[in-house]
């Protein structure tokens, strides 16, 4: 068994730390807002706000625009009273996470779960209504509670009592135990109604 000396031990350690891959730097912004179809023109609605905000995200992240590029380009997005709010409240936003919590605040505020649960409850499933858009719908809303409200079993029992009766009559409740199984079995029954 040979024995390196320290100069030995040195240099295979400097070689081999030059052989090894280089760490990744973090990634270069490689595109902007400009081609995004994406606008906002300031109204208070909780939804169009969702909308924009999950299609803004999606584009930034398939075209690698780094968090500081959003945050310079965004206004491109912007259309009305957006614009005028967001000359106001940019320098607020310090950060690409900032300017999306400014834009929820203040376009977007939280409903009080109770008015949610209003609206959950307000309107049964119209006669026209496919099941698969009536489900939608509600869980939607559900999606607005704060996390972990209720679980999916709680939920089914909330919408299984607004649906039209033909289909309680075709799907007993003890028999679906999850929201695909809902689905499934009301598809089955709009096909042989």
């Amino acid at each position: 068994m040979t024995q390196l000396s320290d100069e030995q031990f040195r240099i295979l350690i400097e070689t081999i730390k030059s052989l090894a891959p280089e760490p990744e730097a973090a990634p270069q912004s490689k595109g902007s807002f400009s081609n995004c179809g994406a606008r906002f023109s300031g109204q208070r609605d909780h939804d169009a706000v969702d909308e924009f905000i999950t299609a803004v995200e999606t584009y930034k992240e398939v075209e690698s625009i780094s968090d500081s590029d959003a945050l310079k380009g965004i206004s491109l997005l912007f259309n009305g009273i957006a614009i005028t709010w967001w000359k106001g409240v940019r320098r607020e936003a310090q950060t690409w996470a900032d300017c999306l919590k400014l834009l929820r605040d203040h376009f977007s505020p939280t409903k009080p779960s109770y008015q949610i649960y209003m609206e959950i409850f307000e309107t049964k499933q119209m006669s026209s209504e496919v099941i698969h858009e009536f489900i939608c719908k509600k869980r939607a809303l559900l999606a607005k509670l704060p996390e972990g409200r209720h679980d999916e079993e709680t939920e089914l029992d909330f919408i299984y009592g607004l649906m039209q009766q033909k289909y309680r009559e075709q799907i007993p409740r003890h028999e679906v135990k999850n929201f695909r199984e809902l689905l499934d079995r009301g598809r089955n029954v709009e096909r042989t109604s």
